[in-house]
């Protein structure tokens, strides 16, 4: 599927009730995840020994998964935003075949959801969009529309889909996006935000500020792909660490699911060897979904 064929006619991000289903999608993904689990694939089962949601009005999400920061592949050293693609090191290319548990494109097999063998959550996956042209860890917007896609062919309230930039606690310089299910109702899925320029709005009451754009303001998939991906390329083009995330969200806080969030936050860099141990400010802790490597 190429991303012009990605329309409103097979694009269906509304959630009509607050019932999580699962679509021809999910299941696959979950019986080939579970699948790969069972075949010992994983660096780790996943095992998130407690689950918590923070006091306070921002309701963080803590949970606690000592497995993924001692028995989790080393990182790479990260040293700059236009870092290249090293075939010499770590990358997807390298994935035995069992890893890879489906194909988005029926024509070839460039657009790849993997396993990730050091899970955070839930089926937590990687969308690996033109694979085998090695690109370097920088949003295309061919692999945007591929992250939105994933919306269409889901039906999950609790779908989410995240990346992080080189410098911005991205492990892997080679580009890919992460997805998992996070079964639980966050803050970031209905709160306010501030208006900017155009369908542009400012995550501001919130201790991470950020941009946001919502499919509700623009209502077309072109138009949310386009405004987001101007974002997030000026942030490359000035080697601006950055981490994205996209969720379904609530529309003018009614119960059901009716909207896409798509959140860019700008930050500091960050560059070297990541630490796994410690706390590192990713995309999932962005959006409120804290993990712990330690009691």
């Amino acid at each position: 599927m190429s991303h012009n064929s990605l329309n409103e006619a097979n694009c269906d991000f509304i959630q009509n009730n607050e019932k999580d289903q699962k679509s021809s999608f999910d299941s696959i993904l979950t019986k080939r995840w579970k699948e790969a689990q069972e075949n010992r694939l994983f660096r780790y089962v996943l095992n998130i020994q407690d689950s918590k949601i923070l006091d306070g009005k921002y309701k963080f999400l803590a949970q606690l998964n000592i497995d993924r920061g001692y028995k989790r592949r080393s990182p790479e050293n990260i040293t700059s935003m236009k870092q290249p693609f090293n075939e010499k090191h770590f990358n997807f290319t390298k994935l035995v075949p069992e890893e890879q548990i489906m194909n988005l494109n029926s024509t070839n097999e460039e657009d790849i959801i993997a396993i990730n063998v050091s899970p955070i959550e839930y089926c937590h996956s990687l969308l690996l969009p033109q694979k085998c042209k090695q690109l370097p860890q920088m949003v295309t917007k061919y692999s945007l529309y591929k992250a939105i896609e994933l919306f269409s062919l889901s039906s999950s309230l609790y779908l989410r889909v995240g990346f992080n930039s080189l410098c911005a606690y991205a492990s892997v310089n080679h580009l890919h996006w992460h997805l998992y299910y996070l079964n639980w109702k966050m803050l970031l899925e209905y709160i306010d935000l501030k208006e900017y320029a155009g369908p542009v709005q400012i995550l501001h009451e919130y201790p991470a500020k950020g941009f946001c754009i919502k499919y509700s303001n623009v209502q077309n998939i072109d138009n949310f792909v386009n405004w987001a991906f101007l974002i997030i390329n000026y942030l490359q083009n000035a080697e601006i660490a950055h981490n994205v995330y996209i969720t379904r969200a609530k529309l003018n806080l009614q119960e059901e699911h009716k909207d896409l969030r798509i959140y860019i936050w700008a930050r500091k860099p960050s560059t070297g060897i990541k630490d796994t141990v410690v706390f590192n400010p990713a995309i999932c802790e962005l959006f409120g979904h804290l993990s712990i490597k330690c009691k």
